[in-house]
């Protein structure tokens, strides 16, 4: 089922993505996700290969292991490349326990970013997906750089078992969406 899920995602990105024009597409690279523009249309996806791929992925050792006992090792920097997001910069996940809340705080207002409104993938969406008459302003640009981020990484990169909600683990990194 996550093969299916992923299959989905891969397309979903690819749809919304080919719709930008120049400005979102210059925001989309201003926030380091550059290599998801040129996302293939992935129509077909082996889902045994694909299962059978992930099956061998053993996490803690950042490695794919092949049944003949080969081990190819892997890095956030592989990951990087392949997809053209950034490996570098701010941890995303804080090193205490402490996740947001749930609460907007003085730089979510500031930043003029509905936050209870991105802990919903379909308002992500809706927000990347948004037409604009004319530029966006900067609380707009603003806007769609966290929904962007939020939707890529709940449905593409670190999708949650829940249906329709956002991981409060990264909701934090919007707080300064540049």
């Amino acid at each position: 089922t996550s093969s299916v899920a992923s299959r989905c995602s891969v397309r979903l990105i690819h749809e919304i993505v080919s719709t930008f024009g120049p400005e979102k597409k210059d925001l989309v690279r201003a926030v380091g996700f550059h290599g998801l523009l040129n996302f293939p249309s992935i129509k077909q996806i082996n889902l045994r290969f694909s299962a059978w791929l992930m099956s061998g992925v053993d996490e803690l050792s950042q490695s794919l292991h092949i049944v003949d006992g080969t081990r190819i090792h892997f890095t956030k920097d592989d990951i990087a490349m392949v997809f053209g997001i950034p490996s570098t910069g701010w941890s995303i996940l804080p090193k205490t326990a402490k996740h947001y809340s749930g609460n907007v705080t003085p730089q979510l207002a500031a930043a003029h970013i509905n936050v209870k409104q991105l802990c919903s993938i379909k308002a992500a969406q809706s927000i990347v997906a948004r037409d604009h008459d004319g530029p966006m302003s900067l609380s707009e640009q603003d806007e769609f750089k966290a929904a962007f981020v939020v939707f890529v990484m709940s449905t593409l990169l670190a999708p949650c078992g829940k249906h329709d909600r956002v991981s409060d683990d990264y909701m934090h990194v919007i707080v300064q969406p540049g």
